[in-house]
This record gives C-alpha cells, sequence and structure tokens, in this order.
C-alpha cells in the first residue's frame, strides 16, 4: 500500500500569483480565502498547488478539479 501525504494550509501569499485550477490572479492584499494543497507520495517530488478560495471551496465539497502544474508552488 502506497502512503500518501496530503495537507490543505492557508498560506498568506506574499507576491501576485494565478490560482493553479482557475488561473484567477489575486494580490496578496486581497488574498483570504486561498489554500495551498501539497501532495507528497513516497520517492517522489512534492507537489503543490495555489488555490483560490473559490476553487477551494469548490474541491472540498466534492468537485474534481485540475492543477495545472506548470504553475504549481
Amino acid at each position: 500500500m502506497t502512503t500518501l501525504t496530503l495537507s490543505v494550509i492557508h498560506v498568506r501569499s506574499d507576491r501576485e500569483q494565478p490560482c493553479a485550477v482557475c488561473l484567477a490572479q489575486f494580490a496578496p492584499s486581497e488574498d483570504s480565502g486561498s489554500r495551498v494543497l501539497s501532495i507528497k507520495a513516497p520517492e517522489q517530488e512534492l507537489v503543490s498547488a495555489l488555490m483560490c478560495g473559490g476553487c477551494y471551496s469548490k474541491w472540498s465539497h466534492g468537485k474534481t478539479v485540475t492543477v495545472r502544474t506548470d504553475l504549481a508552488r
């Protein structure tokens, strides 16, 4: 059985960057609902993605989202 570590936390951004799901651009001063999703599998790189509050809400309520890995932080 493979162990997968997941983490979802609010991390206030210190720079403007897009949501890795919907590409919405948001400024740090307006950042209140974003979350960083991090996934780590054994012997693989950590993958992190910034999600805006809207995409996080949809995902946390069961919607499947696609993260753009070229934007993953």
